[in-house]
């Protein structure tokens, strides 16, 4: 990327103040106010344009040319706002992303086929993992307090295994029946720190986005922040705009449900922080899944 001057130089920019945030260059000139930040997706153009011709403006405007390296936008000066709120604005756009850029793809039985065996093949591998992770501190006479709470909780994990397996199998059921399934542009990177909220909302950092079930970027916002959501309280924010099919319901629990591998490190305090996160994140999505079902007998 060239230099700060050198950008401003092109652009007929006089700088006042500069400073620069992770991978951005902000610069203030006596133009405006301007992010500047390396262009890590060559096709970036066409999501934009794309976006613009399914009527979605949640996305800051792009100033920079298209053979530049870099991405250049508008600075927003952002409303303050706790991380639940952006959570709750960043539901809100996503479920008007997908319903804006909905189309179909056909899908063969080999391809369904294909995702459910090699999602029930994870489901026993993670499996088989915990499995020798309590074999191996069973022989242990002294536990750390991280595999102290693994082992006292472990129950939990062995449970989100069979209900990840139970979602599956009610997806597959449908799934293999259909001929086509729903496709949507995935944001794919549902961090809060990728939502602006002043004079309107906009999604930013889009160099991930793709086309691909519209479940997928929602488990990944669920992933993402599950520490400031509610699992039932933001379904219900994005089914508001967006209707999830039941089959589709099924994969996103089934998804949902699918336990990390926990790595440990040699730093206890922080082996223990990703225990007890881990449990907070399967309390949440079986509360969710138990509550889906629940409605459903309904």
């Amino acid at each position: 990327m060239n230099s700060v001057k050198e950008i401003a130089k092109e652009y007929n920019l006089t700088i006042k103040k500069y400073k620069k945030i992770g991978k951005v260059h902000v610069i203030t000139t006596c133009e405006g106010t301007y992010c500047f930040k390396p262009k890590e997706n060559s096709n970036i153009k066409n999501v934009y344009e794309y976006l613009r011709k399914r009527q979605f403006f949640n996305v800051l405007d792009r100033l920079d040319k298209d053979d530049e390296p870099y991405e250049m936008t508008p600075y927003i000066n952002e409303i303050p706002m706790q991380d639940e709120d952006k959570a709750t604005e960043m539901m809100y756009i996503l479920s008007m992303l997908h319903n804006k850029t909905t189309f179909y793809k056909s899908i063969s039985l080999d391809e369904v086929k294909c995702f459910y065996e090699d999602h029930v093949d994870k489901l026993l591998q993670i499996r088989n993992y915990y499995d020798n992770l309590c074999y191996m501190y069973d022989e242990n006479k002294f536990l750390s307090p991280s595999e102290y709470l693994l082992i006292r909780n472990i129950a939990q994990i062995f449970n989100t295994i069979d209900l990840s397996k139970h979602f599956i199998e009610l997806w597959y059921t449908i799934a293999k029946e259909k001929t086509s399934k729903r496709m949507s542009l995935n944001h794919n990177n549902l961090d809060l720190s990728h939502i602006l909220v002043g004079d309107n909302s906009y999604l930013i950092s889009w160099n991930r986005a793709n086309f691909d079930s519209p479940v997928n970027d929602l488990a990944s916002f669920f992933r993402n922040n599950f520490e400031v959501v509610e699992f039932e309280t933001f379904f219900r924010i994005y089914a508001a705009k967006y209707q999830l099919m039941s089959h589709e319901m099924y994969l996103l629990l089934a998804i949902l449900l699918m336990p990390l591998e926990l790595k440990f490190t040699d730093d206890e305090l922080n082996n223990t922080k990703e225990v007890y996160k881990l449990y907070l994140y399967h309390s949440k999505v079986v509360k969710f899944a138990l509550y889906y079902d629940h409605k459903n007998d309904k």
